[in-house]
């Protein structure tokens, strides 16, 4: 199995068909589509059993409730058999051609870790007035496979940090070694994650391809308002990368990367608040 792609099913009825077609509908074959049911309340799982109907590719997992996106992540990560594992948000979807692009380039450039751009859908103006500022490309040029560390170090520089999961292909051999899970019961989950995964990864490569769809639309959870929820999340962001004493030490240049990040983190946390 060359790819395992996982996509957590919560209230998306409206979406969620055409996201699921967007993976089977790939030019990579070898592939196993991994929904798992996080107990939503609409008709979105019906949707994803019609659909396994007719495509053997199709792994269906259900939890016991609704646990969140971090734990109902890391249930499909359990099971995955692939090569390199892919995880895509229900309401989001992927261009035919990401898979085999991402995949090839990872075998022939024995890469850990993938990082690409993003189109973006707006439902509505307000919405496209509202998220302008997010980058579907980077900044900088990013033209080497470098290590996690290095690249973070340039992404604190340009201010182009990119957390979204959906925008990131992994190797599964490297989450297994380095144990990397999504921290389960908060918000912004996305952050801590990919914080571990650059302090880990040796080979990272970042390209402008853009191979992710991003929907924004106003009943989501990232597009809502801010909650005291969201203002938690930013200060488990905090917790958790103060926590890593492991990494001041090593350089002075990843010492100010990490405390600049986690001031822009503080910064966010006061704006939710206020």
């Amino acid at each position: 199995m060359k790819v395992s792609v996982i996509v957590p099913i919560y209230n998306v009825e409206n979406y969620v068909e055409e996201c699921i077609k967007s993976v089977l509908s790939q030019t990579l074959q070898e592939f196993e589509l991994i929904c798992v049911n996080d107990c939503g309340t609409d008709d979105s799982w019906e949707i994803v059993k019609k659909l396994a109907k007719e495509d053997t590719r199709m792994v269906l997992l259900e939890n016991p409730e609704n646990l969140g996106l971090a734990a109902t992540r890391n249930r499909g990560l359990e099971i995955a058999k692939g090569e390199y594992v892919y995880f895509l948000d229900s309401d989001d979807m992927i261009i035919k051609e990401a898979l085999e692009t991402l995949y090839n380039r990872a075998e022939q450039e024995q890469i850990e870790v993938q990082v690409f751009g993003a189109s973006f859908l707006f439902e509505t103006e307000e919405l496209q007035r509202q998220f302008q500022t997010n980058h579907a490309q980077f900044k900088g040029l990013y033209p080497d496979i470098t290590d996690g560390k290095s690249l973070f170090i340039k992404w604190m520089k340009e201010w182009d940090w990119l957390s979204s999961q959906p925008r990131y292909f992994y190797k599964r051999e490297f989450l297994q070694s380095n144990q990397l899970q999504y921290i389960e019961g908060m918000l912004h989950e996305d952050e801590p994650f990919a914080f571990d995964v650059l302090m880990s990864c040796q080979r990272i490569k970042v390209t402008n391809d853009l191979f992710f769809v991003r929907r924004f639309r106003g009943e989501s959870i990232m597009t809502g308002c801010p909650t005291m929820k969201s203002v938690e999340g930013c200060i488990r962001i905090l917790q958790h990368v103060s926590q890593r004493n492991d990494l001041y030490e090593t350089n002075p240049d990843l010492n100010r990367a990490i405390k600049y990040y986690m001031y822009k983190i503080y910064r966010d946390a006061c704006r939710k608040y206020k």
